[in-house]
């Protein structure tokens, strides 16, 4: 943990004195506060993106904006947080939440960011990140006026399936309780997996694997190390069957009451933050790995990952069925 939380200080560090060098403005804006959620721990490749972004936003604001981060899912989990957001009068005005999330808004561009292999690296993702494809899934909320709108997209890491016992091939699921957050891909992958899906929270998940509520979950290896699952749930296989894509959105009402200043502030801010976390991500991963190593965790190999592509053939197909051109596009963002 220790080697994972400098490497990351090191990175964050020469990044904010880099954006110190950076000419100071006064700035004629009206000042705001906002508050910000993060459902990971202070020590996590999220939370350290969300503080490069709060600095970054600050600074280029010369004072005008003021962003209160608060980690470690204090203000509740993404399912909670979204539904605070989405109504008047939020006192939670930024966070950063999974696509999975925004979905059930009447918002299916968002599933496309779910849907399994999609995604065959990191700079696939990066590239998709940076696009004008990226902003017509950012703007869907906004444009179908759910209450909020999306700043821009990040990414944890590949998430890969671990467990309270060794799992190391497909047929090893059946029967598995596997965890979801309540989405209709990662049930229906359970499904194919031939596991059974159990619906839990995120806050209730390391109580829920302790328990045998669930036998099985995923996350991206950072966050599996951050929240400690290593201890109750030592194997995993590494699958990479999703990437942890997360996007920072803001309430429709913080955005509209910003200056249009203001507004091209949070946006650039964002960028850099991408910026960063593409940085920092492949190598806090593998710190992270490296501990958890040395802590237990056994690492499963996939042989064949076309075996696991094949199993969620259909799952891909009936995800992208809404979207198939725009779905295509991404795609085809590796090439």
């Amino acid at each position: 943990m220790k080697r994972t939380f400098f490497v990351a200080l090191v990175i964050i560090t020469v990044f904010l004195v880099a954006a110190c060098k950076d000419k100071k403005t006064v700035s004629h804006d009206k000042k705001i506060t906002m508050i910000m959620a993060e459902s990971n721990p202070e020590d996590s490749i999220s939370a350290w993106m969300d503080k490069a972004f709060v600095e970054k936003a600050e600074e280029l604001s010369g004072g005008s904006i003021t962003i209160q981060l608060n980690t470690d899912g204090i203000l509740g989990d993404n399912s909670s947080v979204m539904q605070l957001m989405t109504k008047p009068g939020s006192n939670i005005h930024l966070a950063r939440v999974s696509p999975a999330t925004i979905v059930p808004y009447n918002c299916e561009k968002h599933t496309l960011l779910d849907i399994p292999f999609t995604f065959t690296s990191r700079e696939h993702f990066w590239k998709f990140a940076f696009s004008p494809l990226a902003q017509t899934i950012l703007n869907e909320p906004y444009e179908k006026k759910v209450g909020v709108k999306g700043l821009f997209f990040t990414e944890e890491g590949f998430r890969h399936f671990f467990a309270t016992k060794r799992l190391e091939k497909i047929s090893d699921f059946a029967g598995e309780k596997i965890r979801t957050a309540g989405n209709t891909i990662m049930h229906d992958i359970a499904n194919v997996l031939g596991g059974e899906p159990v619906k839990v929270s995120f806050s209730d998940l390391y109580s829920a694997l302790q328990t045998g509520i669930a036998d099985v979950a995923e996350q991206p290896i950072s966050n599996y190390l951050a929240n400690h699952f290593n201890k109750i749930a030592p194997f995993m296989i590494l699958d990479g069957h999703q990437l942890g894509i997360a996007e920072v959105i803001i309430t429709s009402e913080a955005w509209d009451s910003l200056s249009e200043n203001q507004q091209k502030i949070l946006v650039e801010a964002g960028k850099y933050a991408g910026e960063y976390c593409s940085k920092i991500s492949q190598e806090a991963e593998n710190a992270a790995q490296l501990t958890l190593r040395n802590e237990g965790t056994e690492f499963i190999e996939v042989n064949d990952i076309a075996e696991w592509q094949n199993v969620c053939a259909d799952v891909r197909t009936k995800a992208a069925e809404a979207n198939s051109e725009l779905y295509g596009e991404i795609v085809n963002l590796a090439k």
